[in-house]
């Protein structure tokens, strides 16, 4: 990705997530992340407060953190993300060598993905979510194998094309 693409993508992905986080704001009145998930709210004063609030949108929330995961990738702060990731499964990886005499370097990853999907499926948004959306690239990148290759080649391919058609569209490719 150039350095066009890629700051473009970043703030796309940053505006994302500032999007879904003020979309719960409006629809729950002053807490974005509530004990019982996202999109659940009973709306807030104003009238879109209250559109927003009758409205069941985790899934949305979900899709609009990962793209906001895909678009600062190629940041500072997803390099350190990816730091981040790395030094937990690590660390795991070390643990289980000692432990058990084998090497699962992508344990961590591996759980953090079926964590995330669990979640998908029982349409469940809470903090932990949120953070596992914005994480997701870094934890597939991860994963050994054709599937992470494939994954992290598909997360760079995204963040690519967001961020491309973004530039063009402001005139800045």
């Amino acid at each position: 990705m150039t350095d066009v693409q890629t700051t473009v993508a970043a703030g796309v992905g940053v505006a994302s997530m500032a999007l879904s986080a003020g979309m719960q704001i409006l629809s729950g009145g002053t807490t974005a992340i509530r004990v019982g998930g996202l999109g659940r709210g009973n709306g807030g004063g104003s009238a879109v407060g209250k559109l927003l609030g009758r409205l069941e949108m985790p899934r949305l929330h979900m899709a609009m953190f990962t793209t906001g995961g895909i678009g600062l990738a190629g940041t500072g702060l997803g390099k350190l993300l990816n730091q981040a990731v790395t030094w937990c499964n690590n660390c795991v990886a070390h643990l289980a060598t000692q432990w058990l005499g084998l090497g699962i370097s992508w344990l961590v990853s591996f759980g953090a993905v079926v964590v995330l999907l669990v979640d998908v499926r029982d349409d469940n948004c809470t903090l932990r979510t949120l953070l596992l959306c914005v994480a997701l690239p870094f934890l597939l990148a991860a994963i050994p194998g054709p599937i992470g290759m494939y994954s992290a080649e598909v997360t760079a391919w995204i963040g690519s094309l967001v961020g491309g058609v973004v530039a063009s569209l402001f005139g800045m490719k």
